[in-house]
């Protein structure tokens, strides 16, 4: 991915009038961790015929998001056992 694609995901630019001219601000957008999942899906989707269209997330003893697991193939079969694997965890 491109600088200003992952900017675009994660960040959000607003031009604010002043009394001096404007001035352009950068916020994070919300959840971040759910952005990233989607951008994971669509990417897959850009290569493979079958993605599952929802990754599960793996989180260590502290709930913390420790990664995603997204499976992709050109065999919906496959897709469709994952999917339901992930849909049983």
């Amino acid at each position: 991915m491109t600088k200003e694609e992952i900017e675009a995901a994660f960040y959000e630019r607003t031009i604010m009038p002043t009394l001096f001219g404007e001035i352009e601000e950068v916020h994070k957008k919300q959840q971040p961790i759910e952005k990233i999942a989607q951008l994971y899906i669509q990417r897959l989707n850009t290569i493979f015929a079958n993605v599952t269209s929802e990754p599960l997330v793996m989180r260590n003893s502290k709930n913390n998001p420790i990664y995603h697991f997204a499976f992709a193939s050109n065999n919906s079969t496959a897709v469709s056992i994952a999917s339901d694997i992930i849909g049983s965890i």
